[in-house]
């Protein structure tokens, strides 16, 4: 693939000036937002497109560590893993998700898409969408230019892909749920487009779930078409990679004309794929990165990126809840680099020996970039020739504060001391020009937002700025809601 079709393909990552400095946090300004569904307090896929930026919404949490599905039979074996189901919820169309456009010209909003209201499993009617999961820009064969797709999450049917080819209408595409039927496949996780195929990941369980189950599947699985109107999904590689263990594939990326899948693997830690996808799948794959970096817990991929010419990922310890591993926290985000030559870096964590030679820190910094309770390096993003990454904390809700019969009485002080230090609002916003040196932007979130922010889920970099997406506890009907800042910097 060319250099200029992969800037195409790939519009995150935008290099405008290289020589500019790097922006600081009295370059962003809070956009002026449109009445989002009330519901609304994420975005998990934002993308540049034809001149403008694409919002998909998420709502509010379903509850902790549980959301409506609706009842299948009777008993408990029908309800959410962490408890019951709620008929209410989803019940009003002004809490489903929804697509956005932003012209920064004009500085105005419009609705392109909103979730449909359908009649449930239990007869009661309800919005169909619960957040748009990924999005992505392929130029299959036959589109005279590059088509905007977006994957939606649906609270207890399939997930489905939309199109849009003008700017301006979305267009449901057939074989919803990656023409598997009537399975389990609520949601997709991620959208990556090569060699005029489009590719993506099913993610999520609608029934039996529990919060960590919003990152699994029972299809682990990822999937090519090069019709992607039409679906005809095929798998492009063993179930799990032919590994039982994996338990799903959360972050897929194309990377010097290969395309890489990273996987949940609670018991060893995540693995690394990657293939040429070129003929007819299933490919050949090769495993170039396993038990979890080979770190002593079992940590999972948050994010991976493109950046001068290496695959960067984000790993973290998946939040399980109220029990288990969670509660001996925290444990800081790490963060490898990969190179085309299958070699690979640790960027920020743990040092230690591996079979592939003793790792360091080649930031010199430990997990979390030395924030010990940085929990997630959620996204990254490229703006003039500077690499971003939004994070999110541990503290907000210190499940590592319970049952720590483990510590001594100073630890569990210095922990509940740390702690308390939170302010409201907080988060951290990095930066770096070579993946090594990296310098805060941000240690106190944004000056002046809602104080329910505790991460940055999303970061998109474009030819008029950055744009900064802090993820809410709740939805703007309780007092939070999704905020966008835009990071740029005034000629003089």
């Amino acid at each position: 693939m060319s250099r200029d079709l992969a800037d195409k393909l790939e519009p995150q990552s935008i290099h405008h000036d290289p020589n500019q400095e790097g922006l600081q946090l009295e370059d962003f300004e809070l956009i002026d937002l449109p009445p989002w569904n009330s519901a609304t307090r994420t975005s998990q896929a934002a993308l540049w497109y034809k001149g403008a930026l694409y919002v998909g919404t998420g709502r509010a949490m379903l509850g902790f560590m549980g959301r409506y599905t609706a009842r299948q039979g009777s008993g408990l074996q029908d309800q959410g893993r962490f408890g019951s189901m709620r008929a209410d919820t989803g019940g009003n169309d002004d809490e489903g998700a929804q697509i956005w456009r932003y012209d920064p010209t004009t500085r105005e909003w419009k609705l392109l898409y909103d979730s449909p209201m359908v009649e449930g499993r239990d007869g009661t009617t309800r919005v169909r969408d619960r957040s748009i999961r990924a999005g992505g820009i392929c130029q299959a064969k036959g589109d005279k230019e590059p088509v905007l797709y977006m994957g939606i999450g649906t609270l207890e049917y399939q997930c489905v892909f939309l199109r849009c080819e003008d700017g301006e209408n979305f267009v449901e595409c057939d074989q919803q749920g990656f023409g598997l039927g009537d399975e389990d496949v609520p949601s997709v996780r991620n959208i990556e487009s090569v060699n005029g195929k489009l590719f993506s990941t099913p993610t999520g369980k609608n029934f039996g779930r529990g919060m960590f189950d919003d990152n699994l599947t029972d299809f682990p699985y990822i999937y090519e078409t090069e019709d992607p109107l039409h679906g005809n999904w095929v798998p492009t590689c063993e179930r799990a990679f032919g590994d039982e263990t994996n338990l799903s594939i959360n972050e897929i990326k194309v990377f010097n004309g290969h395309l890489y899948g990273a996987t949940i693997n609670k018991r060893k830690g995540f693995q690394i794929w990657k293939c040429k996808p070129e003929g007819k799948p299933p490919y050949k794959w090769t495993k170039i990165v396993e038990n979890g970096a080979w770190r002593p817990i079992s940590s999972v991929p948050s994010s991976m990126t493109v950046f001068n010419g290496a695959l960067y990922v984000g790993c973290t310890l998946q939040r399980q809840g109220r029990g288990g591993r969670d509660r001996f926290g925290p444990f800081p985000a790490e963060m490898i680099r990969i190179h085309s030559d299958d070699s690979w870096d640790l960027v920020t964590g743990q040092p230690r020996f591996t079979p592939h030679g003793y790792k360091r820190p080649t930031s010199n910094r430990l997990g979390g970039l030395d924030d010990f309770f940085t929990h997630v390096f959620w996204r990254f993003a490229e703006q003039d020739g500077w690499l971003y990454l939004g994070t999110a904390s541990w503290k907000w809700m210190p499940t590592y504060l319970k049952d720590r019969w483990d510590l001594s009485e100073e630890k569990y002080a210095w922990l509940e001391e740390e702690t308390a230090k939170r302010e409201e609002g907080e988060f951290r916003l990095w930066r770096t020009r070579d993946g090594n040196d990296w310098e805060l932007v941000s240690d106190v979130g944004f000056p002046g937002g809602n104080p329910l922010n505790y991460g940055i889920r999303e970061v998109v970099g474009t030819p008029v700025g950055l744009f900064v997406f802090p993820t809410c506890k709740a939805g703007a009907n309780k007092g939070g809601g999704l905020e966008i800042w835009h990071g740029k910097k005034v000629n003089p």
